[in-house]
């Protein structure tokens, strides 16, 4: 994370509210995306360690009934936590204009990516220069 994905964090309402020309300017990915990253990758490492800790049928014998316990209400947290992400993701793919074309095409037209991914596109477009 770097000072403007704090900064683009802080602006949550002009997210929503999609004025992305009040937000600082981000690269290939901005702060959510950032965010929901790190985000899904922890649940999913949780439920994995904390589904060892439950599994009966190997593994539960190896634990302490408090450790078992801690371990379905974390798992459980962290499903929640993993589900409603998948949610966010899937409507904010919805939600942002362009971004489906992006996610099934890999391509996205250089004005989607000037208002979305500013900093982005001048990255690539030095690129191009050379």
């Amino acid at each position: 994370m770097q000072k403007s994905d704090i900064q683009w964090l802080k602006q949550w309402r002009d997210v929503v509210s999609n004025r992305e020309e009040n937000l600082p300017e981000v690269g290939r990915y901005n702060a959510g995306q950032k965010l929901l990253f790190w985000v899904l990758l922890l649940s999913m490492l949780t439920l994995l360690v904390t589904g060892i800790v439950i599994w009966r049928q190997y593994f539960s014998a190896w634990f302490g009934i408090e450790a078992i316990r801690l371990s379905a209400l974390l798992h459980a947290f962290a499903a929640f936590v993993l589900i409603a992400s998948i949610i966010v993701h899937i409507y904010a793919g919805i939600w942002v204009k362009g971004s489906m074309g992006a996610m099934l095409y890999g391509k996205v037209s250089r004005a989607w990516a000037r208002k979305h991914h500013n900093g982005w596109l001048k990255e690539v477009g030095k690129g191009e220069e050379h």
